[in-house]
């Protein structure tokens, strides 16, 4: 008989996917919402070039976190907050790395602050992932309430720029950060389709019928060729961002 390979996963994985969860927030523009991001410090929050890419867009755009459901099946209160492009925003072309790293502001409603969705630090590492392996997106797709796409998601070809990968994704999903088992954030989402080139375990050309998403990898090190370009202030904030000394949600470590 063929021996099953195991899909054991420690308890923890849970704690871990709750606290990366906090992080992810939606972006919504004149009422509509956008796309995804997730916080990456605690003043910090990555997204897509395509959802914030402007100033004037960002003046009509508020981030909305616990957009979500409880444990009885009902809607959480929700707390949105203004951003802060004044105190830090950089972002890069659709066309290129497609992100966009902008500060949170003050809050318009609700009654949690900021820390209390915690961050997910991220890192130039490329040795956070292996092709084969299977990743978790937590997103809002078409605009509902959080989810997280866990089953059949498997990372198929890699560039030095892009993740492909089989998961489920809808229209809306953009900004979504992709994890690994240990809830370290590995991609950002940013297409159901492929745009660019990748290859698989063999060294060849992977399938282009497949999900895209920007590897955080290559947007830390473009950030580290820009950053000296920023005012002070601003460098402090990224480098702050760039430097933590653990890879996991820090609502993991209290």
């Amino acid at each position: 008989m063929k021996a099953i390979k195991s899909s054991f996963l420690d308890i923890c994985f849970l704690d871990l996917a709750k606290a990366a969860s906090a992080t992810v927030g939606r972006v919504i523009h004149d009422n509509a919402m956008q796309g995804n991001g997730f916080m990456i410090s605690d003043k910090l929050f990555l997204t897509n070039n395509h959802i914030i890419n402007d100033l004037e867009k960002v003046k009509r755009s508020i981030v909305e976190f616990d957009y979500e459901m409880d444990l009885k099946l009902k809607t959480k209160k929700t707390t949105k907050f203004r951003f802060a492009p004044e105190d830090f925003l950089i972002t890069n072309s659709k066309e290129d790395l497609d992100f966009t790293i902008i500060a949170v502001g003050n809050r318009i409603s609700g009654n949690k602050r900021l820390s209390d969705f915690g961050f997910c630090p991220i890192k130039e590492s490329k040795n956070t992932h292996i092709l084969g392996q299977c990743i978790n997106i937590i997103q809002h797709p078409r605009n509902y309430y959080k989810k997280i796409a866990l089953r059949n998601n498997i990372l198929i070809a890699q560039s030095d720029e892009v993740l492909h990968y089989y998961a489920s994704t809808f229209a809306g999903s953009s900004g979504s950060p992709v994890f690994n088992d240990k809830f370290e954030p590995i991609g950002l989402h940013h297409s159901g389709r492929a745009h660019r080139i990748a290859f698989n375990q063999e060294g060849k050309i992977g399938p282009q019928e497949i999900k895209e998403g920007i590897r955080i990898s290559a947007i830390v090190k473009q950030i580290k060729l820009e950053k000296n370009k920023l005012p002070e202030k601003q460098r402090l904030l990224i480098d702050t961002a760039l430097n933590y000394p653990f890879s996991q949600p820090s609502l993991s470590r209290k």
